[in-house]
């Protein structure tokens, strides 16, 4: 019985291994269906080696001198009311920026931040529709904070971003608590408390009728912009470019400086933000 099953074992194998050697070939053969036409193969090559050509070229680019190619749309949807509202022309030349840098940092001012930074702090959000990054969040760490005191405007909008918006508002506290008392400072206390005399508080009670926006509101803010050129280099749109004033430069140019101390603030910290508010700011703002 076992030699009998071991025969029909053996024929069984050996006519499956005729048929393979005998119908297998050197090149086996492709079914129809796996198939792929010659042209599409080579065009998907093509395109592979176009998209592999612009990734190595986009990555030598600075990232703020480009605007992403997956963020173009193919069709345009911002019209203007007058073509020549679209006419606007931006800085793109890192020498002129380095400049302004210096001019209101000081010596060595451009060398503070990195390039990316740099341009980042001066980029308004209307710029390229904000497709390169845009500085609101620097000017966040950096701005004239009016929320977190009673005397500010807007002060129900505590928030936690608004914990790092005191750089400059407590450099300006610091300028007024450091002057001589000032007149109409000292007010009355409406239930006829008697405070403690010290002639070391006094300078405080310069806050009943100075606030740090005093010191470095927007529009002093805006002074030292244009005194240090600061319109030639950032980066916006108007909505009106033969009125800047009504397009917002104001605003604008404010803003660039507080995301200029938030950068500084998020690169070095806030010692170093804080000297530069100190020396530098401070400094170079109109007193009245």
């Amino acid at each position: 019985m076992n030699v009998t099953r071991c025969r029909h074992a053996s024929r069984i194998l050996t006519s499956y291994t005729r048929a393979f050697a005998t119908e297998s070939s050197p090149t086996p053969s492709t079914p129809e269906s796996f198939k792929v036409p010659a042209g599409t193969t080579t065009t998907t090559t093509t395109t592979e080696r176009t998209a592999a050509s612009n990734s190595a070229t986009t990555k030598t680019k600075p990232r703020w001198s480009y605007t992403p190619e997956g963020m173009k749309a193919p069709l345009q949807l911002d019209f203007a009311k007058s073509p020549r509202n679209k006419v606007w022309a931006v800085n793109n030349d890192p020498t002129r920026l380095d400049d302004v840098y210096n001019r209101l940092l000081g010596p060595g001012g451009s060398k503070m931040l990195p390039e990316e930074l740099k341009w980042l702090a001066v980029t308004h959000k209307s710029f390229d529709q904000g497709r390169r990054g845009f500085n609101d969040r620097l000017a966040l760490l950096g701005i004239v904070s009016y929320t977190p005191f009673a005397w500010f405007e807007g002060c129900e909008r505590l928030t936690f971003v608004c914990l790092g918006r005191l750089t400059m508002v407590m450099e300006a506290t610091k300028e007024i608590v450091s002057k001589e008392p000032l007149e109409g400072s000292i007010l009355p206390d409406q239930f006829d408390r008697q405070p403690l005399d010290d002639a070391q508080l006094l300078a405080v009670d310069n806050l009943n009728v100075m606030g740090p926006r005093d010191v470095m509101g927007k529009d002093k803010l805006y002074q030292l912009a244009n005194k240090v050129g600061l319109l030639e280099v950032v980066r916006w749109k108007p909505r009106l470019p033969q009125r800047l004033e009504s397009s917002g430069v104001e605003v604008v140019l404010s803003s660039a400086i507080m995301a200029i101390v938030g950068a500084i603030t998020l690169q070095h910290g806030a010692a170093v933000a804080a000297q530069v508010v100190r020396e530098r700011i401070l400094a170079q703002v109109p007193k009245e």
